[in-house]
């Protein structure tokens, strides 16, 4: 019998050829059969558990330095920490976060993470972020089943000088006459000082003014606090790094005069945008002016007269948290702990939105001695909180602004024994803190200034700051407490408005809200969570240029909301009595439409990246990750999270060049796609797997 030989190659199987080899091979009469050897083909498999499900949501914070810049580098990495409600942040996998996670050392200055569950009441997560040479900062994100994803942006401020900025920043040594006993105790000849100002030596009318000076007496204790929460020593003499942040009072008085340009009016900086945590939080406020009346947590707004950071850290860095016990009673008998002084300098321009003076310190030919003695701080505090001393209509409980009628408090500029509420800030838990009441004094050798000096007890930010919250003050807004307002460009386009920066600024100065658009997840309309209850300015920026015309009038009406803010064809900043006038209203931009936007598809899949080592690739398998969006300028301009089928859509996107990174939620990778022009072509990212290669038989039917 003769025998058929068929040769049966790997690459007719990976086309889809299928053959059956069949027939008798036989070389002698006994009809034994013999077998040919069997093919077989190498295939690829993307292994198992490689693809990641989409959690309930997810939130990036771009981190900065004040020039704007990315943080986070190999060489200067930046340190993450959920330091409050963490429990269900999760990487994209749903996993706890590793070390690696929170790390950034990418040079894009993004974390980004999910959270497995969400609520409908939310959940308020606290993210902090610490980098050498920074004093560390945090920020507060809110996610509910209503807002499953969340932007914002923190920057962290240098332990040095900072140009362009009313910050004075330093980080010094202590000297060598400073020494440093093992349970902590810092002794020296003389208080150990230092001096922080912003003002100039020529300093115009126009220039910010103001400054601090930290004293620290010999004999205070460096104490930190170890794993377990216990004060202990620092390891070794700490260095002393102060940071003073300007209220800006006469660059704002300067933006409000009538010869003002726009470029003052619109300034893309400020020491403001630096305020530890931001300018709106929510305090506890006592319900009543009674001892132990119930507190409650309430949203407002801090118009701030200037803060400052301190730091003294070891060379492990290790941070001091308080200075210890003195050894000393009050005369209640409660312990009274070593403390350091800060003396702030305020400048006379600020603006007062919770006015009460301390008229015991304003009587005539009082001495030093005399003025110390009244400034007492339960003294202080008694006539503060005293409903019936008001004198300008406002008065404080826990360092919170009061109006006994509910009715809206008017701003004044500060004056000399003004009540400044002093606050401290954790940044560790992004947590604020009531500290107590300064007051302003006259500052005899600066007459553009005031000194209001603190004694301090433990180390944080320390700020004087005036708490405004809408419901004792200026009433509810809306149904939701947040205005909402639709946009439309000069031509009247309404569709596909592109995301723009918003800037809100209080109209007397210590208050600003700057949110960028990449932050944005609304277009045509705007929203502004908690609104403040005092006047203020708003702008929409382009290119760091206002781009808003004013407030749409259909119906010839005679609101002031209209009459102050009429569409002109000329650009201006909004001027607004209570925010809450915009709620519902439609803000009219100067600039027309552009070249229609585009949604732009992306699809997120893996695929191998073995491929020389097997003969049949598997189809490649979508996946839940999170993207970014690249300009061609390599400017941030979004994120995104990608379904379980690994798409999503960056909507509004204008003309131009693009790159998309995606995150390997794997190996914690970015991974570019090729640039490309916006479309409504789907732009895939690949993200590179190794495969696991399995060999198989070669299978199907035939014939001789």
């Amino acid at each position: 019998m003769g025998n058929k030989k068929f040769n049966l190659t790997k690459l007719a199987l990976a086309m889809g050829v299928t053959l059956s080899l069949s027939g008798c091979f036989s070389d002698n009469d006994n009809n034994i059969e013999v077998k040919p050897p069997v093919d077989t083909v190498d295939v690829g498999e993307i292994p198992d558990g490689t693809a990641t499900e989409k959690q309930a949501g997810f939130f990036t914070i771009a981190v900065k330095n004040v020039a704007g810049e990315n943080l986070g580098t190999s060489e200067a990495p930046v340190t993450v920490r959920i330091t409050k409600n963490g429990d269900n942040v999760v990487s994209p996998k749903g996993e706890a976060l590793t070390s690696t996670e929170l790390t950034l050392n990418n040079g894009l200055g993004l974390f980004t993470a999910s959270i497995s569950e969400v609520t409908e009441e939310g959940t308020n997560i606290t993210v902090n972020f610490s980098a050498d040479g920074y004093f560390n900062n945090s920020t507060v994100v809110t996610l509910s089943s209503e807002i499953t994803e969340a932007a914002s942006t923190v920057i962290l401020t240098p332990r040095a000088e900072v140009e362009g900025v009313a910050i004075a920043a330093e980080e010094v040594e202590l000297g060598e006459t400073v020494t440093m006993a093992e349970d902590g105790t810092l002794t020296s000849d003389e208080p150990i000082t230092l001096t922080q100002e912003v003002t100039k030596e020529d300093a115009t009318e126009e220039d910010d003014k103001g400054g601090a000076t930290i004293t620290i007496p010999s004999g205070s204790k460096m104490l930190t606090k170890n794993e377990a929460g216990e004060l202990v020593p620092l390891t070794s003499k700490p260095k002393l790094a102060v940071a003073y942040f300007n209220n800006e009072a006469s660059t704002t008085a300067a933006a409000n005069a009538d010869d003002a340009t726009a470029e003052e009016q619109t300034r893309d900086t400020s020491s403001l945008d630096f305020f530890p945590g931001g300018l709106d939080l929510a305090v506890s406020v006592p319900a009543a002016d009674t001892d132990n009346a119930e507190e409650t947590a309430q949203n407002g707004s801090f118009t701030t007269a200037g803060f400052v950071a301190i730091e003294l850290t070891d060379e492990d860095g290790n941070k001091v948290k308080e200075f210890g016990d003195s050894g000393e009673v009050d005369e209640d008998g409660n312990p009274i702990k070593n403390s350091i002084e800060v003396k702030m300098q305020v400048d006379v321009k600020t603006a007062n939105t919770c006015p009460m003076s301390y008229t015991p310190v304003l009587a005539d030919d009082l001495t030093d001695d005399e003025i110390a003695a009244l400034l007492k701080q339960k003294d202080v505090e008694g006539f503060a909180t005293d409903s019936a001393k008001q004198t300008d209509g406002a008065y404080f409980r826990k360092g919170a602004c009061i109006s006994p009628d509910g009715t809206a408090i008017e701003s004044r500029t500060i004056k000399a024994g003004d009540i400044v509420p002093v606050w401290s800030y954790d940044a560790d838990v992004a947590e604020w803190s009531f500290e107590s009441y300064g007051v302003a004094q006259v500052n005899e050798s600066n007459a553009d200034v005031f000194d209001v000096v603190v004694n301090v007890t433990h180390l944080s930010y320390w700020n004087l700051d005036f708490f405004n919250w809408r419901q004792a003050n200026n009433g509810n807004c809306g149904t939701s407490n947040n205005v909402r307002f639709d946009i439309v460009y000069a031509d009247g386009t309404t569709d596909n408005v592109s995301a723009f920066d918003l800037l809100v600024e209080s109209q007397s100065g210590g208050y600003r809200k700057l949110k960028r658009g990449y932050e944005s997840t609304f277009f045509n309309e705007s929203r502004i969570y908690y609104p403040p209850a005092f006047s203020v300015f708003m702008q929409l920026l382009q290119n760091k240029a206002n781009i808003v015309d004013g407030v749409l009038n259909t119906d010839n009406s005679t609101d002031k909301v209209f009459t102050d803010n009429p569409v002109d064809e000329q650009a201006s900043r909004l001027k607004l009595d209570d925010l809450c006038e915009l709620n519902g209203k439609t803000v009219v931009l100067t600039i027309d439409a552009p070249e229609p936007p585009v949604d732009q598809p992306v699809k997120t899949q893996f695929v191998c990246s073995n491929t020389d080592d097997f003969d049949v690739a598997p189809a490649p398998v979508p996946t839940s990750t999170f993207v970014y969006l690249y300009n061609s300028d390599n400017v941030y301009q979004g994120r995104r999270y990608t379904n379980n089928d690994g798409t999503t859509t960056f909507t509004n996107v204008v003309a131009g060049n693009y790159t998309v990174r995606a995150l390997d939620p794997n190996t914690n990778a970015l991974v570019d796609s090729a640039e490309f022009a916006a479309s409504t072509t789907e732009q895939v990212v690949n993200l590179p797997v190794e495969c696991e290669v399995n060999t198989v038989p070669v299978t199907g039917t035939g014939g001789s």
